[in-house]
């Protein structure tokens, strides 16, 4: 009897997983339910197949938190802990005190402890804990990135409630900014941004490719744009590379009806949106008009190559990821892609949206047809 309960210990303890390899497969669980997610909403996007697939993944997420905080309890010191603990900070919940006492105590010393950074500041406690991390982290990465998402979330704030966002419990968004809250935001946003544009070798991290330096200094010039990136404004110019190094200016364009479109190949409604614009180009074909791009990706080749693939013969500017002077989606505050800017001859914008419409079509053929006509 002895020797059996001996070997059914050992055959079960070896069959175990160790405190770390559990920890790791939670993160592969983890990677697992969000692939899982998107594509059954790629799979079916109708009403009904959209609220299965959100009923299966909040049950699923539920089940898995369950299982993370039961692990990083009981190790919460291992390096492999972390990772779980900066997932499960990147979803709310009520044990997000909790989490942050324990990176604290345990990991406040780590280069990538940025990664919940973006969600954090969402949240009062996670707010607190990235402050702290701006001013008082022994990791210069660390500093910048907080900075950097502190006033990040400021703006953000701001061009949601431009967007006409004022309800939204995933963004935190309960109501309209007041003027008096703005105003405080904004200054948040300048204080943060101008901490965070003395980093040019810190990166990006959780907010993606690039340094800190170049996107703050971006930020900084998106705060004073605000004013003039509204329909009746002269726009701001653009100097900069298309895809293939050529430089131009997007006032090289006055004179005509310009379409200046934010996309990206990581973007899906902006590649849905190519075959409309292959028509409109082919529309106004010999007419005072030019359609420009205005690519985000972080990885020019992948931009030349959606470009080439999907046959879009207009130029595109690159914003690289890490222009001196900032990078151009963040000056033009651009919060949804693709956003779209109709320019008239003298650069006066007529108008900003977010796709293609009936509404941006008779604009367009409206100032072509009027300036054809001068």
């Amino acid at each position: 009897m002895t020797i059996a309960i001996l070997f059914l210990f050992f055959f079960v303890g070896t069959d175990a997983p160790k405190p770390a390899e559990r920890l790791k497969q939670l993160i592969a669980e983890s990677e697992a339910i969000e692939k899982t997610y998107h594509q059954e909403l790629s799979d079916n996007r109708t009403a009904e197949g959209v609220r299965k697939a959100k009923d299966k993944y909040e049950a699923a997420r539920m089940a898995w938190r369950k299982s993370a905080l039961e692990a990083v309890r009981k190790n919460p010191d291992l390096p492999e802990a972390f990772e779980v603990i900066a997932t499960i900070l990147n979803q709310s919940g009520s044990d997000i005190p909790e989490m942050i006492a324990l990176i604290r105590k345990h990991h406040a010393a780590r280069s990538d402890l940025g990664k919940p950074f973006p969600r954090l500041v969402q949240s009062k406690e996670g707010k607190e804990f990235v402050e702290e991390m701006a001013e008082k982290s022994p990791v210069e990465t660390i500093r910048a990135q907080a900075a950097y998402s502190i006033g990040r979330a400021a703006r953000l704030r701001i061009m949601y409630d431009d967007l006409g966002i004022v309800k939204n419990e995933t963004l935190g968004i309960e109501k309209k900014l007041t003027e008096e809250e703005r105003k405080h935001l904004e200054e948040r946003a300048q204080k943060y941004f101008s901490i965070a544009a003395k980093y040019d070798d810190a990166p990006l991290g959780p907010w993606g490719d690039g340094k800190i330096g170049p996107a703050a200094r971006g930020e900084l010039i998106g705060l004073k744009n605000a004013s003039l990136l509204k329909v009746g404004q002269v726009a701001p110019d653009i100097a900069g590379e298309d895809l293939d190094g050529t430089k131009f200016k997007l006032s090289d364009q006055r004179g005509k009806i310009t379409v200046l479109v934010f996309w990206a190949s990581w973007c899906a409604p902006c590649m849905g949106m190519v075959p409309y614009e292959k028509k409109m180009v082919e529309r106004m074909k010999g007419k005072p008009f030019a359609l420009i791009g205005m690519n985000g990706d972080g990885d020019k080749e992948k931009a030349k190559e959606a470009a080439k693939k999907h046959e879009m013969t207009w130029p595109s500017f690159w914003d690289a990821a890490e222009r001196p002077d900032g990078q151009i989606s963040k000056a033009w505050n651009v919060a949804a892609w693709p956003t779209i800017y109709v320019l008239d001859a003298d650069g006066v914008i007529k108008y900003v949206g977010h796709g293609a419409s009936p509404k941006l079509d008779k604009l367009v053929d409206v100032l072509v047809e009027k300036l054809g006509n001068k």
